[in-house]
């Protein structure tokens, strides 16, 4: 059976999270470089080859494209931003909230780029609440 937590221990926790997040951050250094941060979600993705490529898809609904930063650092590409909460359909605040899906927030995803990928040939685009990602092959 889970533990019942009550109002205000949720918050309690998230701020023990991050001051622990900010220890290890101390511990380990200023060269230490922390990709994701331990309050961010991580979208979903689909990671594809063909034999002159490979596609990334990422799902971000509800995001606007200002909002997405997409870099490659060390190997990796690098996908952070953030997903304002959805609106209720409910005007009132007197709504109550019965089940919460949708992971919104900072975001945060670190994909390894394989051996023969051409990060100077990296190309996107967002369109219908996915960001597409072409990853060419080096010759």
């Amino acid at each position: 059976m889970m533990p019942v937590l009550h109002v205000g221990e949720e918050d309690k926790i998230r701020s023990v999270s991050r001051e622990m997040s900010k220890w290890v951050d101390q511990v380990l250094g200023p060269s230490y470089q922390k990709f994701c941060p331990a309050d961010a979600w991580t979208p979903s993705i689909n990671f594809c080859e063909s034999p002159t490529h490979y596609t990334l898809v990422v799902e971000l609904a509800g995001i606007s494209a200002s909002e997405i930063d997409l870099r490659v650092e060390q190997g990796a590409l690098i996908l952070v931003g953030h997903r304002p909460a959805p609106a209720t359909t409910e005007a009132s605040h007197t709504a109550k909230l019965h089940l919460m899906e949708i992971d919104h927030g900072r975001f945060c995803r670190r994909l390894a780029l394989p051996q023969d990928a051409d990060v100077d040939g990296i190309t996107a685009h967002y369109r219908n609440g996915y960001l597409w990602v072409r990853i060419p092959k080096r010759i």
